[in-house]
Parts: structure tokens; sequence; C-alpha cells
């Protein structure tokens, strides 16, 4: 009898063994990843606009399981801030992790900058 033959049972079971476990640990392991975000800017007050430089990204930090930020598709990934209740002049916004959109299974652990800069001043 084979080395290669003998106990043949134990060995296929072994493999079977490795690979479920080789399965279960790819599919199950969580990371981390940092995508560029667009910024969008809402529900400006009537009368006002934004003037000067505006902000067009953010690097937002997402954690999830490692396969679903394989197929992330980052332009579902947006942050939307509220310039609702703003004055004209120059104003700082937070952009927290609340405010990011991503796709099911995935959380925003951190926004960078988590501040931006805006400048509103009246529409003619």
């Amino acid at each position: 009898m084979s080395i290669l033959t003998r106990n043949w049972q134990l060995k296929l079971a072994a493999l079977g063994l490795a690979i479920a476990l080789w399965a279960f640990v790819m599919t199950s392991e969580k990371a981390d990843l940092v995508v560029v975000a667009p910024v969008q800017l809402e529900s400006a007050p009537a009368g006002l606009k934004v003037v000067g430089e505006q902000p067009e990204s953010v690097d937002v930090q997402v954690h999830g399981l490692r396969t679903t930020l394989a197929r992330l598709p980052i332009d579902q990934v947006r942050a939307r801030v509220s310039l609702a209740g703003a004055r004209a002049g120059e104003t700082t916004v937070r952009v927290l992790p609340e405010q990011v959109s991503v796709p099911p299974g995935v959380i925003v652990t951190r926004v960078t900058p988590s501040r931006l800069r805006i400048v509103l001043e009246a529409s003619r």
C-alpha cells in the first residue's frame, strides 16, 4: 500500500476541513479602507450662494468585511453636508460619519478633514 493511499479517508477529511477553514477566514475577515468621497453641499439658505473655493472631496475611512470592501462601488460613497441655518460670511461645517452615505454592510469610521470652511454671500 502506497503512503499516499494509506488512510485516504482521513487525508480527504483533513483537506476538506482545511478548505472550509480557509473559506471561513477569507469571508469573515474585517478590514479598513480609505476612499475619496465627493462633497455635496445641500440646503443652502435662500438668497445665499457658495463663493470661493468649494471643498470637492474628503477622505473617508470605511470598515467592513474584506470581501464587501473589495466590491465597494466607490461612486456610491458621498459626503452630504447641510448648510441649513448658515449665514452670509465664512462658516465652518462639520462632516460627521453619519453624513456619509455608504452601501449596506459598510461602516464609516472617520472623515478627513472633519471640518470644511465655506464662504457664503448674498446672491444677486
